[in-house]
């Protein structure tokens, strides 16, 4: 890895591996499904990178201060990362000043009367998901750690034209600075067309699966691509421990 300790996921079975492959600045997407434990996963990406690297962390569903327990319920430093909540910036920039003007023009306000008493909305409309993200990377020129937890929301608020773009840019600054971005994708009800592209972008891709079991649910980890390295796929059954994520056992056969 050149600037860190090679610390990737956080653990050290999958690590050891991934860090002699990829060159400094790389992106990666995870896939998990709702339940699977991809959130904690992709908060454990991030802890990996604290003491070698500025660690941002955007959250587009939890709040900020379930996003700061999860980190601290696992012995992580919360307050050595910046944690960015873009659903709450988007609500309270769009949605709420598109509600206040909507509730104006139902008491027959005008136009020029809705901009003088709520000035606020002159600015709301123009406020961008991507550029506030971008401009935040924009300010490094140094090797950084960055998780969008998750895409999901990308999608919802914009074309899926859009977020491939987003995801580019991301791309490329890693590849700029040495910087390294974990994308995470929830729903798998996606257009598969453009979810797929990210996944071409990306140099990793990780999936977490978690299926019923008996009485209890059994968690796979899948390294499903490293680029140009195929022999690095990987199938590992996972178990969450004191520490977060980690390998329960050897490699099943894949």
């Amino acid at each position: 890895m050149g600037h860190d300790d090679g610390r990737i996921l956080g653990i050290p079975e999958i690590d050891g591996a991934l860090s002699t492959a990829l060159p400094p600045g790389w992106m990666a997407v995870l896939t998990g499904s709702s339940g699977s434990g991809a959130p904690l996963l992709a908060k454990q990406f991030a802890n990996a990178g604290v003491g070698s690297t500025p660690v941002l962390f955007y959250t587009t569903y939890e709040r900020t201060l379930d996003v700061e327990e999860a980190f601290e319920a696992f012995g992580w430093d919360a307050s050595a990362i910046k944690i960015v909540n873009l659903a709450d910036e988007y609500y309270d920039r769009v949605l709420v000043r598109g509600l206040e003007v909507a509730q104006a023009r139902e008491q027959g306000l005008t136009l020029d009367q809705i901009r003088i008493d709520h000035p606020r909305d002159r600015v709301g409309s123009r406020f961008s998901l991507t550029s506030r993200m971008l401009s935040d990377l924009a300010a490094i020129d140094t090797p950084f750690r960055l998780v969008l937890d998750s895409v999901d929301f990308f999608f919802e608020v914009l074309q899926a034209s859009e977020v491939t773009t987003v995801a580019r840019q991301i791309r490329y600054r890693c590849q700029s600075v040495g910087g390294q971005a974990l994308l995470t994708v929830h729903s798998r009800g996606h257009d598969r067309a453009f979810t797929g592209a990210l996944e071409d972008l990306a140099d990793v891709v990780f999936d977490l699966r978690s299926e019923p079991k008996g009485t209890r649910y059994e968690t796979t980890l899948y390294v499903e691509k490293v680029r140009n390295r195929p022999d690095l796929q990987r199938i590992a059954r996972a178990r969450i421990a004191e520490s977060g994520w980690a390998i329960d056992e050897p490699d099943r056969p894949g």
